[in-house]
This record gives C-alpha cells, structure tokens and sequence, in this order.
C-alpha cells in the first residue's frame, strides 16, 4: 500500500546505517549517470526506448529506496523548464481511459520542495489522473542533489528532442523550445532573443538567393560534422545565424520551414496563446486567426480581440478545416474594410514612386540596414495581403 508524504528527514533517517540501502543509492547514481550520458547525446528511436526504460528503473530504484507516496494533485506543480506545454484533450482523455481501466502502472518522478512537489517525469499522468476520478498521484522522490547532477543544458535538449521524434510537440511548443535551447547552447544570444526570427528569415533569404537553400533537405538528416563543414561554407553573416542554424538543424528541422511556419508562432497574442494550450488546435490555423488583428481589420484593439474571439468560437464549434478558415478571415477582413479610396490609391502610387527612387549607393551602410530590415518587414505584410 502506499504511504503517504513525509517530512526528508524522517523518510531518510536511516540511510546511513543500512547497507541495503546504501547499495541503492549506489545503484541510483548509476542510473542517473546513464541517463545523463543518454539525454547528452543525439536520439535514435532505439535509444528514446533505452531513455524511458532507464526512467523506468530509475523510478523503481527510488521506490526502492523512499518508498512510494500518494500525493494530492494539487501539491503537484508542472515543470517549468519542460518544453511541452501542449496537451490537447483527446491525449488526456486518451490517458484518462487508461488509468481507468488500468491504474496507474508506474510512479511519477517528483522533487519535494517545500510544503510541495516539482513534477520531473509523468506529466500526463498528473493532468489525467483527476478526469479518471483519481485523488492522488502514486510518485516517487529524487532529491535536490541528484538533479543538481543533471546538466539542465543537455537534459532540456534530450527532452525536446524526444518530444520532436515523437510526433508529440506542437509547433507553437516547438518555436519556444528552439529559442530556449538556443540561448541555453549560446547564452550570448540571450540579448537578441526576439532578434532570433528576423535573424533566421534574413539569413533563408540570402541562402534561396544563392540556391544554397536547395542543400537544406540533406544537410538537415546528414551528421554533425557534415552539417559543421556545410554552415562553414554556406555563407552565413554571422556567429548569430551560425548558431542558430547549428541549433535548427541538429534537431533535423528544415531552417526554411521554422522560419516560415514555426517561428510565427512566436509572438502569438495572448488569447491564442491560450488557445493552443486549452485545445491543442494546429498552429497553421491559429495563424490564420492571428491575421484577425487590428492591422489587417482596421479596428481598435478590444474591437479586432471581439471579432477574434467570434471567430475562434465559429472554428471550434464546427471543427472547420484550414481552407475554411483561411476564407472566413478573409471574409472578415473585408467585411471590415470598405474599398480604398481614389486618395488612397494616389498615396499608393506616390509610395511606389518613392521607393523606385531610391539610390543604395548614396546610402551609408547602418541606414541602408534599417531600410533593408523596415523593407522586408513591409514585404511580409503585402505578402500577407496578396495572399488573403
């Protein structure tokens, strides 16, 4: 039968005079000295198989040792630093059904603070178990000192890497694991976290220029030192684009296809942030709702959040495909935006004019950065627009 929680001191006040016991520990720190040797180094499906059998062990070790505890769900915190926020209901129903059914087959992993518990190992268990009618969590312990030995670099990077290979991430989770394992690798990006996007997107660009763009689809499944030789040789501006790159493409993750569909994501407002999280709907959909935005309608900020809201509620209830979404914003859109003007048209054309004017070579090079940057950022737009 399981216990329930205890104080550390209580729990471990015999440690030191039991030889059992002391084999375990033993046994524990091998364990999680596999585990970070696996978590450290790049994952194969065989090897995310060895991954959760050595948490599996590792669990049973702790048991082993501290015994397992049933634990109220609502001492149980997630943790922070997972990269996997995302869990769309039909998954925890999914698991639901089987804690119903079945039980809970294996403990969670959590560290005690103080007065509660940081979720390591078996977060779907803990969003689940209260929908299967659970009151507690069967877990058992690890101790601040065994996850100090962790390095939380490549810990983080193994678990984002499982998470890609196992088709289980959403995209939205994607964007802001990249970023936070970027600045983890590099930390003197940590500077230029929202310059990380426009970085990529102006380096893509001068790749598809030059057609290096074409190499990516092989270089992103080649191995490291083959992905090494070619961003030597790719003509990238900076250590910035170099790293980045570095990052994208260790993860076998096209630089093309984040810049243009996963990075988007990025900078979500907050109610489709919510969205995602609460529903788990795909992130090209949600980025046809995020054109509902007070730039493309021509309304205030309240008024372009409102009409969002509507929509978003239209898309749930009647489960629409990407098509149909993509057509109902542009129906909303130009619902909202009477036909322009003749003065319009007129400020069009003296724009274009303008620009058609510009001469680069009079330019010094700082102000011809800021063009270039402000450019691509009104291309995007029309693109945007053109595209609707």
């Amino acid at each position: 039968m399981s216990k329930k929680p205890v104080g550390m001191a209580q729990r471990f006040a015999h440690v030191g005079q039991s030889h059992q016991v002391f084999e375990l520990s033993n046994r524990i720190e091998e364990l999680e000295e596999e585990l970070r040797q696996i978590r450290a180094n790049p994952a194969s499906d065989t090897e995310n198989e060895e991954l959760n059998r050595q948490l599996e062990a590792l669990a049973t070790q702790l048991s082993q040792q501290g015994g397992e505890h049933d634990i109220p769900f609502n001492q149980i915190k997630p943790d922070p630093d997972q990269p996997r926020t995302v869990f769309p209901p039909e998954l925890i129903q999914a698991r639901a059904k089987s804690l119903r059914e079945e039980g809970q087959l294996n403990p969670a992993i959590v560290l005690p603070k103080d007065g509660w518990y940081q979720l390591f190992d078996g977060e779907l268990r803990w969003r689940s178990g209260p929908i299967a009618g659970l009151q507690t969590l069967r877990c058992v312990f690890l101790t601040q000192e065994s996850l100090d030995k962790l390095d939380r670099t490549a810990l983080f990077d193994r678990q984002l890497t499982t998470s890609i290979q196992a088709e289980k991430l959403h995209p939205f989770d994607l964007a802001n694991g990249l970023v936070k394992l970027m600045v983890l690798q590099y930390p003197e990006l940590q500077d230029q976290v929202e310059e990380i996007p426009n970085l990529l997107s102006a380096a893509v660009q001068r790749l598809k220029r030059s057609d290096k763009a074409a190499d990516l689809d092989s270089i992103r499944i080649a191995n490291r030192d083959r992905q090494k030789d070619w961003l030597e040789t790719a003509g990238l501006n900076s250590v910035e684009e170099l790293w980045i790159f570095s990052t994208i493409l260790d993860k076998q993750l096209n630089p093309i296809s984040v810049s243009s569909n996963i990075f988007p994501l990025l900078n979500l407002p907050a109610d489709l942030q919510n969205l995602i999280r609460q529903t788990g709907l795909e992130g090209s959909k949600v980025l046809e709702l995020k054109r509902l935005s007070p730039k493309f309608l021509g309304a205030d900020q309240q008024t372009s959040e409102k009409i969002r809201e509507q929509v978003t509620q239209k898309v749930l209830e009647d489960k629409l495909s990407l098509s149909h979404i993509r057509k109902l914003v542009n129906q909303t859109i130009q619902a909202q935006n009477p036909p322009q003007s003749p003065s319009k048209d007129r400020k069009a054309s003296t724009t274009l004019q303008l620009i058609q004017s510009i001469q680069p070579t009079t330019i010094d090079k700082n102000h011809l950065a800021e063009l270039r940057k402000a450019l691509y950022a009104k291309l995007q737009e029309i693109d945007a627009v053109l595209n609707m």
